[in-house]
């Protein structure tokens, strides 16, 4: 695993090294969010990659037969979807669709009222950053058929 970890952050370093060359290429104000992601990316990466250094292994290792990460495919799955859709419906219709049924997907133990009240968050949550990016950031964001 720590073999693993190791070339997977050297990956990322080399990606977020060669995307910050390319971003110096942006205006001060456009490439300020690409920058940004970038340096966390790399710095997250380089984190890992010291700590296979310094954490001692746990024995855990890929096992198909105990794999207990479906909900997290799933999840993935429905997040696929959901960008394929984007261009069609639109980003506010579809992240109103989505996200709840992801909310709904992951907390499927939870009691009912605990639920709705998710449910709800997601939604409001969804409208809030819709709002905040098109009516204050002035971001437009996909629309579709429906919005």
């Amino acid at each position: 695993m720590k073999r693993a970890d190791r070339i997977s952050s050297l990956v990322i370093i080399g990606i977020s090294a060669f995307f910050m060359v390319e971003a110096k290429t942006f205006s001060p104000l456009s490439g300020l969010f690409p920058r940004v992601a970038i340096f966390l990316l790399g710095g997250l990466s380089l984190l890992l990659f010291i700590l296979t250094f310094v954490r001692r292994d746990s024995g855990e290792t890929f096992d198909s037969a105990s794999f207990r990460h479906i909900p997290s495919l799933i999840s993935l799955l429905l997040m696929i979807v959901w960008g394929i859709l984007i261009p069609v419906l639109g980003f506010l219709v579809t992240s109103l669709i989505f996200f709840p049924l992801i909310t709904l997907y992951l907390d499927r133990d939870a009691p009912g009222k605990k639920k709705l009240s998710r449910i709800a968050i997601v939604e409001v949550l969804a409208i809030t950053f819709y709002l905040f990016f098109t009516q204050v950031l002035y971001v437009p964001f996909p629309e579709g058929l429906l919005l």
